[in-house]
């Protein structure tokens, strides 16, 4: 159960077969039937994912479709643009299709993923990697804390049982007696009644959603997502098998991955997007391949508007990430978290991808006891790695519930507890240690810097006294908010503690930096932008134009002058010839609070216009003078 690289067709032949014999189907039945006749197939053969450039009209779109024969089967309204559309042709033509048409961003294929894994509770002992004393764990003997530092961290925190974390993977046994209580209930959903009440466009998603059936069951028919769920938040201290990181949350199961294990990239964008559109900020994502695709890669990079972190698992086939990468977790993605498998005596898995700038951190993978069916299981993998991670990333976000998600991302990774078998093979070269995580343990942690005024973006004109209010709060320190200092991108130092007042800051767009260091000389930052205008405003806009011949050869114009602060007016002639008016021309400027022009001109008809200008732009123009007609 390592599986995590694609594997490789193994008849073309039969998988045409596969497709010609269900290609009448509705498209996601087609592809799902397809499926479980080829699991190892790279790529549904009759599905190509494409983005259109969002600015593209109805009708333009409709044509760069028609190019490659096609007919939408899903819209992703989480990445504008983007399209699941059916096909009619081989997949590399209709991709090579979609390339070469105007206004398409890119197109790829529908890959094929697969899964990755290759208190009083009763079985609590078995869990080495929650606590790690020693034990012999299915005949293998740990070493002494070598683990996740669980228990130290219970003692200040076991989860908020309101917290949401989705695990994006083949189901979940929602019966089950360790996970039953922690399962979520859709707040905004009334069950059975065939309404899609909460508006996400699923009926009746009352405890998640099934993409592979497109229904609202999304019971586990392989065990896998159960396994993960049960790491992530099987109900602790209840006297019943195994605990989760979280003895308390509401776990959400979003299966796009069948009872094979295998499942289409196209529904694990759904599954980011129903994160997204439900405000999950933490998704467990336990499986991998198909190569890089841009598709999920705006996914995932899209959910950062909700505070979203993606878990995701390293990959089970040795290599090093940084030179061959595994998606989803290779995504250079700052919301997303990478990791690497180790065993109960802090020894990278044999089978465990790693990477020094790509893989994020270690977490317990081998001989990991967790619920399963309807009972429970050991299975290895960085799939059971990935679990440890998304339940301390629930754990801090549950404690700082007002953490945006990469304080939550650097709290989880500054605090791993250094191993010597990740050293210089991972970012932070240790495995995540939930007890420093929630800030118990003694490791430094960077200070909390928050800037509440001024807002970000905010204009104001020069000479204008700006309040500058922020605060730092450290886990180690307490409140270090006096001893903040600000910075101007333009200035340099412009203050000092929780708040102050400027009104000399000079005309320009400022990046304001607010800065806070601990006794352990971490510093904590927050940063947004203000702009300072000089007040200057566009000048209003003349009226009244009038226009006259005062003598043989002379056209003069006279106007209302509505403003008070141009510096000139620009006059526009036109000249009629026939019954058309053209050949326009600036006739010529005359200084501020100036309204009349005259200018000596050929015989003929003409009409003027008039605008104001200043130093910072143009008025409208005025309407037209009349014919004027010049002898």
């Amino acid at each position: 159960m390592r599986r995590f690289a694609l594997g490789i067709v193994a008849s073309l032949v039969a998988t045409m077969a596969a497709y010609g014999q269900v290609a009448s189907q509705n498209p996601h039945l087609r592809a799902e039937a397809l499926l479980a006749a080829n699991p190892n197939m790279p790529h549904d053969p009759g599905t190509v994912l494409v983005r259109f450039d969002p600015r593209l009209t109805v009708q333009s779109r409709a044509a760069a479709r028609a190019v490659a024969a096609v007919q939408v089967v899903e819209s992703y309204w989480l990445v504008p643009g983007l399209e699941l559309v059916e096909v009619n042709v081989p997949v590399p033509q209709a991709i090579a299709r979609f390339r070469a048409t105007p206004g398409v961003m890119y197109a790829e294929p529908n890959y094929v993923l697969h899964t990755t894994t290759t208190p009083n509770d009763p079985h609590f002992g078995l869990l080495w990697g929650m606590n790690n004393t020693g034990q012999s764990v299915n005949g293998v003997t740990g070493t002494a804390n070598a683990d996740i530092n669980a228990p130290e961290a219970w003692g200040s925190f076991t989860g908020d049982p309101n917290f949401v974390i989705a695990d994006i993977d083949t189901g979940l046994n929602m019966t089950h007696p360790d996970i039953a209580a922690n399962v979520w209930t859709n707040p905004g959903e009334i069950a059975g009644n065939g309404v899609d009440d909460d508006g996400n466009g699923y009926i009746d998603d009352t405890r998640g959603w099934n993409f592979v059936s497109g229904n609202n069951n999304p019971t586990d028919d392989n065990g896998h997502g159960t396994h993960t769920s049960g790491t992530i938040g099987a109900v602790g201290n209840n006297g019943v098998g195994v605990t989760g990181v979280n003895w308390t949350c509401k776990l959400v199961p979003l299966k796009f991955l069948n009872a094979q294990g295998s499942g289409y990239l196209s529904n694990a964008v759904l599954a980011v997007q129903y994160c997204t559109g439900k405000r999950i900020k933490v998704s467990n994502n336990s499986y991998g391949g198909g190569g890089y695709t841009q598709s999920m890669f705006d996914a995932i990079n899209a959910a950062k508007t909700v505070g979203h972190v993606f878990v995701a698992s390293a990959g089970n086939s040795a290599l090093n990430n940084d030179s061959s990468p595994s998606y989803p977790a290779s995504y250079n993605l700052d919301n997303i978290i990478a990791v690497a498998a180790t065993d109960s005596r802090d020894m990278r898995a044999s089978f465990s991808n790693y990477g020094a700038t790509s893989v994020d951190i270690g977490a317990p993978g081998v001989n990991i006891l967790s619920t399963y069916g309807t009972g429970y299981a050991y299975l290895d993998g960085t799939s059971m790695a990935g679990p440890y991670v998304a339940g301390v990333v629930a754990l801090v976000y549950g404690n700082n519930p007002t953490w945006t998600y990469s304080q939550v991302r650097t709290q989880v990774l500054s605090t791993a507890r250094p191993v010597s078998s990740l050293a210089g093979i991972t970012v932070t070269g240790g495995v995540v240690n939930a007890l420093a995580a929630l800030g118990g343990s003694g490791a430094d942690t960077a200070p909390s810097v928050t800037i509440s005024s001024p807002s970000n973006g905010a204009t104001f004109v020069t000479g204008t006294s700006v309040t500058f209010t922020g605060s730092s709060t450290d886990v180690q320190d307490g409140n270090l908010s006096a001893g903040m200092g600000w910075t101007s991108s333009l200035q340099g130092q412009i203050g000092t503690g929780a708040t102050f007042a400027r009104s000399d800051l000079v005309v320009g767009t400022h990046t304001i930096t607010a800065s806070s260091t601990d006794s352990g000389s971490l510093t904590g930052t927050a940063s947004l932008s203000i702009t300072v205008s000089s007040g200057v405003t566009v000048p209003n806009a003349p009226t009244n134009a009038v226009g006259s011949s005062p003598a043989a050869g002379q056209a003069s114009v006279t106007w209302t002058d509505n403003s008070n602060n141009e510096t000139s007016f620009e006059i526009q002639r036109q000249t009629r010839v026939g019954a058309t008016w053209t050949n326009t021309v600036t006739a010529g400027t005359v200084g501020a609070s100036v309204t009349t022009f005259t200018e000596n001109i050929a015989p003929g008809r003409y009409r003027y216009r008039v605008r104001a200008t200043n130093s910072v732009g143009s008025s409208a123009w005025s309407g037209y003078t009349g014919n004027i007609r010049v002898n």
